[in-house]
């Protein structure tokens, strides 16, 4: 982890805090800075403004786990398992600080727009990936894959975030395995 990428979690967190104690209307970059331990200019060096902090530094994919994916010879869902692993172990010890992303997130319009920004951004980037591991399948395939594995993912954040779960990883696992079921109930008559 490098200095630039823990000063930026702690200016999400110091973020975040402010949010959740005087309300997000109240929080300045001012505020935010000063309670983090830096110069505003300095704050502006990482984010834009108050809630790109909230939203803290883009949660892409890991680089080496997702060349490793892309060289991965096992099954798509072995491979994608120890991507998506790998990146959600990143994760762990923020589960208060996402649950209050999702708090925020519900009562701010702009902070909601960064948050599903960042959910597309991720899809897109899963895209890539699976377009790179798979370059002879069908895009339109490759979209609708993508968008599944990251709703799956999503899922599994947000109840481990707010406590409907305890194992954040073996949901995310439970909810990719459910990608393929969920697309044979096309084939289902309804009844």
């Amino acid at each position: 982890m490098t200095r630039r990428y823990r000063t930026a979690k702690k200016i999400q967190a110091t973020a975040i805090q402010l949010a959740m104690r005087d309300g997000l209307a109240n929080v300045t970059t001012e505020a935010i800075a000063r309670e983090a331990g830096i110069s505003t200019r300095t704050f502006f060096n990482y984010y834009p403004y108050k809630e790109a902090a909230m939203m803290g530094p883009p949660p892409d994919y890991p680089a080496e786990a997702s060349e490793q994916f892309v060289a991965g010879r096992g099954t798509l869902i072995e491979d994608l398992d120890r991507l998506i692993t790998a990146h959600l172990e990143r994760f762990l010890d923020e589960r208060e600080l996402l649950a209050h992303i999702l708090v925020l997130a519900t009562t701010d319009p702009k902070l909601a727009a960064l948050r599903n920004s960042t959910i597309l951004s991720r899809r897109a980037q899963m895209r890539d990936l699976l377009h790179r591991r798979c370059p002879q399948s069908n895009p339109a395939q490759i979209e609708i894959l993508a968008a599944a594995i990251v709703a799956a993912t999503n899922a599994a954040t947000k109840d481990w975030a707010i406590g409907a779960v305890d194992d954040f990883i073996g949901t995310a696992r439970k909810n990719l395995a459910l990608i393929q079921p969920a697309a044979a109930m096309l084939t289902q008559a309804s009844g």
